[in-house]
């Protein structure tokens, strides 16, 4: 064996510099796309959640003619139904009756095992969780309207801003 080839048994310090500049250039397109996936699920559950919500408005209110007055009055049982609705001025009425043919939610999970669902971005340690107000605006720009509570500022991952979902 030669003397060069007896004292060749490492690596040098810059083959070590060069893998470590590798592997952070490969943390550093990798870090952001795993960071973001959270956000990214929370975002896909809160349209579907709201999607959810946006038809069972629609279907009360082509049953019944009025929309809900609460978000609860959709998980109302048959045979208990909400007496009173909410029309398109805003005015209450008593909803026709037989017409009501919910519950339009199921009566299962959700927030506070009420059926309505869980905005993705409330956490469930917050002290108000249980209630459905800290996790949906309903009705305040008009009947029928829902929109997510939370966040209320800033837009999703794809340049929407979360009051226009």
């Amino acid at each position: 064996m030669t003397k060069f080839a007896a004292r060749r048994r490492g690596f040098t310090l810059i083959e070590l510099l060069i893998v470590i500049v590798v592997i952070a250039i490969l943390a550093l397109i990798v870090i952001p796309r795993v960071m973001s996936a959270g956000r990214k699920a929370r975002e896909s559950t809160l349209r579907a959640n709201l999607h959810q919500l946006r038809n069972a408005l629609e279907q009360f209110q082509a049953d019944t003619g009025l929309y809900p007055s609460e978000l609860i009055d959709l998980t109302a049982a048959k045979s208990d139904p909400p007496t009173t609705g909410v029309n398109e001025d805003d005015d209450t009425e008593t909803i026709p009756t037989g017409s009501y043919q919910g519950p339009y939610l199921s009566v299962s999970g959700g927030i506070g095992t009420t059926g309505i669902p869980v905005n993705p971005f409330k956490h469930p340690s917050d002290a108000d969780y249980a209630d459905e107000t800290a996790h949906w605006s309903y009705g305040v720009e008009g009947p029928g309207i829902v929109h997510p509570a939370v966040p209320t500022e800033g837009n999703t991952l794809d340049g929407l801003p979360y009051s226009s979902l």
